[in-house]
């Protein structure tokens, strides 16, 4: 078992500590800051030709996406020629929000390494990112579960609400199993306790409905079973892939020493739906994190 780990300042922790860990298996990939081109990226493109030498785990590009899709694309061309990293870790957060994700996604798909998208938000259910774009590409959703600064659910939450949405937002699209095939389809309004689901995998007929709760944003999810004609043909899922669905804990803001290492391994194996697997974790900030925390994250992690 083991963890990946992102860094906003190599130099903070060096090459060597990071092939120890690796060495040991504590740690299987380092997620570097490279973009925007602040003192942090500016001073890890100075680094990166050492750790290249003495660190021998991967070493992934980091890039914290903003509006501007098409320059950030420009940057994570030029960027991936420059430093050939092993990956690309695309952080998407509120600028993002609502957005088409075409244009940076397939910017990152076009280097032919493999690409993890880091999200956050209090959960998945209450923030509008273009899954559906990340589904379809392969990517991996990596939910920020940042429970002790208060700025995202625990790691069961995060898991529970990419897989199986609580609640549901009229006009977003939502992830179904219809029969024994997995598609998307779009959310419509409430009508008393019942919400239509038009399935794309089902064009051309009657939408399906399925029971819910009115709240002031949104309705409560109370049964998954979509049914047509009262027919019950198949069930509304979450946001994402289960096999795809990664978990980063946050460890900042004093929240190495708020658990003991007991604590970390239990919180980071909680990253899982009752009865299923656990989920790959990560850790923000490797910096900050003591080497017997990463070593506690590590044995709770898949």
């Amino acid at each position: 078992m083991s963890v990946s780990v992102f860094s906003e300042h190599l130099g903070a922790w060096g090459p060597h500590r990071a092939r120890d860990l690796y060495n040991e298996g504590t740690i299987n990939a380092v997620y570097a800051k490279v973009w925007p081109l602040d003192v942090a990226a500016l001073a890890n493109y100075a680094a990166w030709g050492d750790w290249r030498t003495i660190y021998t785990g991967p070493l992934w590009a980091w890039m914290v996406c903003s509006q501007f899709q098409e320059s950030d694309a420009v940057a994570l061309t030029r960027t991936d020629m420059t430093l050939n990293p092993d990956g690309w870790m695309l952080n998407i957060e509120k600028p993002l929000e609502g957005a088409k994700l075409d244009t940076i996604v397939r910017a990152a798909k076009a280097t032919g390494k493999p690409v993890r998208a880091s999200l956050a938000g209090i959960d998945a259910s209450h923030v509008e990112y273009d899954y559906r774009r990340l589904d379809a590409a392969g990517v991996p959703v990596d939910w920020q579960a940042y429970m002790d600064s208060g700025e995202g659910p625990t790691p069961d939450v995060a898991v529970r609400e990419l897989y199986l949405s609580s609640f549901v937002i009229p006009g977003w699209e939502y992830r179904s199993r219809i029969g024994t095939r997995y598609g998307w389809g779009k959310v419509g309004s409430p009508v008393n306790n019942w919400t239509s689901f038009d399935s794309y995998l089902i064009p051309g007929i009657e939408n399906a409905y399925f029971d819910v709760t009115p709240r002031k944003w949104g309705s409560v999810v109370e049964s998954r079973r979509l049914v047509v004609k009262h027919q019950v043909i198949g069930h509304l899922l979450g946001r994402a892939h289960y096999s795809k669905i990664r978990v980063t804990l946050d460890v900042t803001r004093g929240a190495n020493d708020k658990h003991t290492p007991a604590d970390w391994t239990a919180i980071a194996a909680s990253a899982r739906m009752p009865g299923m697997a656990r989920r790959p974790v990560s850790c923000y900030l490797a910096e900050v994190a003591s080497d017997e925390v990463l070593r506690a994250i590590a044995a709770g992690a898949a």
